[in-house]
């Protein structure tokens, strides 16, 4: 028994040192990045940092925190951001937001509420730090800005793992065989675009106020792993297959698929195909905003109630997006140059 008590005695010493030596490492390390960002002329402030969670966990809190950079006019306050990883598995982190934040650009100051916002990042447990798995999630998300508008939604959830962490066999057809897969997946329920802008849309158009349902499952084919030699390795799309878009507002609904990898000019090729069901009121929404003059709806409609009689249902129309030769275009109607996925060959 006595040498039981020893034991236990000295494993616990042990794991109180590596927690001592392993939490005051974090600290020393965040007030250094913070010393470091000041010095390449960046504002990095904070008015504490400290990092608690004995025995179990590391949690780093840094409170008034200001992260910007002069030059582009980018920043980011929040009055509480804290870090979490379990002291047995440090590999795997967890950022907890607060209540209220703010995001800066040049031309504004975004005021981002929301509850219970969460984001975890967890690598393989390698030197090299690939990633496995990238999740953000939160409810009753508003974004205000200082230019007026305004979007909100009841939850999101967002994530990007690899294609054995997401648990399915992904690839994209033509694009090389490569073991860098990234499965991308975002859900958002109750999606309420700015209420004044899409005032004269919903009534127009007889929509809803909130999008009930945004559904997107994307692959993402990579020419070079996502881990911490991305600054030296300049990871790009060798390959994107798009799932599955779903997006349901009201009795107007979206649904798309298809994909497209880079030619030998680097632009993309492929093509993706769209069903609109109740097409009718996204011709009368593109009104509403502009997209199509009021003089050439009913030629717009014309010519897309043709189309939609193909498909053999009135009320769905089938519209192809192809890229090809640098070029992209819905079915026959040219848009202009394809996107540009990686440089050219040689």
């Amino acid at each position: 028994m006595r040498k039981l008590i020893v034991l236990l005695l000295l494993v616990a010493g042990l794991w109180s040192g590596y927690w001592f030596v392993g939490s005051n490492a974090i600290e020393k390390a965040a007030n250094q990045w913070f010393a470091d960002a000041a010095g390449q002329g960046l504002i990095a402030e904070k008015t504490a940092l400290s990092v608690q969670g004995f025995p179990n966990r590391f949690d780093l809190t840094v409170e008034g925190l200001e992260l910007a950079d002069p030059d582009n006019g980018y920043g980011w306050k929040a009055p509480v951001f804290q870090i979490f990883a379990m002291t047995w598995k440090p590999w795997h982190i967890i950022a907890g937001f607060p209540l209220e934040q703010q995001i800066s650009t040049p031309d504004e100051v975004i005021t981002l509420t929301s509850q219970d916002m969460m984001a975890s990042l967890r690598t393989q447990v390698s030197t090299d730090l690939p990633l496995a798995a990238v999740i953000i999630e939160g409810n009753d998300l508003a974004a205000t800005s200082s230019a007026g508008w305004a979007v909100g939604a009841r939850w999101v959830i967002g994530s990007i793992k690899t294609d054995e962490e997401a648990g399915i066999t992904a690839g994209v057809a033509g694009a090389p065989d490569e073991p860098n897969t990234y499965v991308l997946k975002l859900d958002v329920a109750d999606l309420t675009p700015d209420p004044v802008a899409l005032a004269k849309v919903t009534a127009e158009a007889d929509l809803p106020a909130a999008i009930s349902v945004t559904s997107f499952l994307a692959t993402a084919q990579m020419t070079a792993p996502i881990d911490r030699h991305m600054e030296d390795t300049h990871p790009m799309l060798a390959g994107f297959e798009l799932n599955l878009l779903a997006i349901t507002w009201g009795d107007l609904s979206i649904e798309a698929s298809g994909s497209i990898v880079p030619d030998a000019a680097g632009f993309a090729e492929g093509r993706f195909e769209f069903d609109v069901t109740n097409w009718q009121k996204l011709v009368a929404a593109l009104v509403a905003t502009g997209t199509i003059k009021p003089e050439m709806s009913q030629t717009v409609e014309n010519m897309l109630g043709a189309m939609a009689k193909q498909s053999g249902d009135p009320n769905v129309l089938k519209l192809p997006l192809i890229m090809k030769d640098g070029r992209m275009s819905v079915g026959p109607i040219p848009l202009g140059p394809a996107p540009v996925m990686m440089p050219p060959e040689g």
